[in-house]
C-alpha cells in the first residue's frame, strides 16, 4: 500500500496556495484569505436577504393594518356616494388620517388602490380577533428579522453551524494524514 501511494497518483501534494482572480488580475492567496473572502460576501448575502424579508414583512404589515383600519371604520361606506375615482381616493385618504399614526410609513394611493380591490365576502367575514393575531405575528417576524440584522455576525455564525448540521453529518473524512517510509523503487 505504501508503494502504490508513493508511486502512482493516489498521493497527489496540493498546494494550499489558489490563483484567484481579483480586480480583473490573477493573485495566489492562501487558504485563511480564501475563506475571510468568502465569509465577508456570505455576511452580506445574508443581510441582503434579511433587509428582503423586512421590508416584505413591513409591507405585509402596513397592508394588514390599513385593511383592518379600513373594514372595522367602515370606510368602505364613504365611497358609496363618489362619483369619480379622484373621489374615491380622497374619500379613503379621509377616512384612513385619523388612524394612520402608527403606520410605518405615508399611506400612497397605489395603497388605498389595493384597499378598494377587497371583495365584499371577505369584509362581511371579517375577524377583528384573526386580523390582530396575524398583526402580532408579522410584529414577531419583524422584531426576529431586526434582531438578526443587528446581530448579523452571530446569525451568520448560527447559518454556518446550521450548514454542517444539514449538510456535515455523515460525511466526515474519509481519508487519513500520515507519513509513508522510504520506499525504495527498486
Amino acid at each position: 500500500i505504501d508503494a502504490l501511494y508513493a508511486f502512482t497518483d493516489c498521493e497527489v501534494s496540493i498546494s494550499p496556495n489558489a490563483c484567484v482572480i481579483v480586480d480583473e488580475k490573477p493573485q495566489f492567496i492562501g487558504i485563511a484569505e480564501i475563506l475571510r473572502v468568502s465569509n465577508e460576501q456570505t455576511v452580506e448575502l445574508l443581510k441582503q436577504e434579511l433587509e428582503i424579508r423586512r421590508n416584505e414583512l413591513m409591507e405585509r404589515l402596513l397592508f394588514s393594518s390599513l385593511e383592518k383600519i379600513f373594514i372595522e371604520n367602515r370606510i368602505y361606506r364613504d365611497i358609496e356616494e363618489c362619483e369619480t375615482w379622484e373621489e374615491v381616493i380622497k374619500a379613503i385618504h379621509k377616512g384612513l388620517k385619523p388612524h394612520i399614526k402608527k403606520l410605518i410609513r405615508p399611506v400612497t394611493d397605489e395603497d388605498v388602490a389595493r384597499l378598494t380591490e377587497i371583495k365584499i365576502k371577505r369584509i362581511s367575514k371579517f375577524d377583528s380577533e384573526k386580523a390582530n393575531n396575524d398583526i402580532l405575528q408579522l410584529e414577531e417576524q419583524l422584531k426576529e428579522v431586526i434582531h438578526h440584522l443587528e446581530n448579523l455576525i452571530d446569525y451568520a455564525v448560527e447559518y454556518f453551524k446550521n450548514l454542517k448540521k444539514k449538510y456535515g453529518e455523515g460525511r466526515e473524512r474519509k481519508t487519513e494524514i500520515r507519513t509513508f517510509e522510504n520506499i525504495q523503487a527498486t
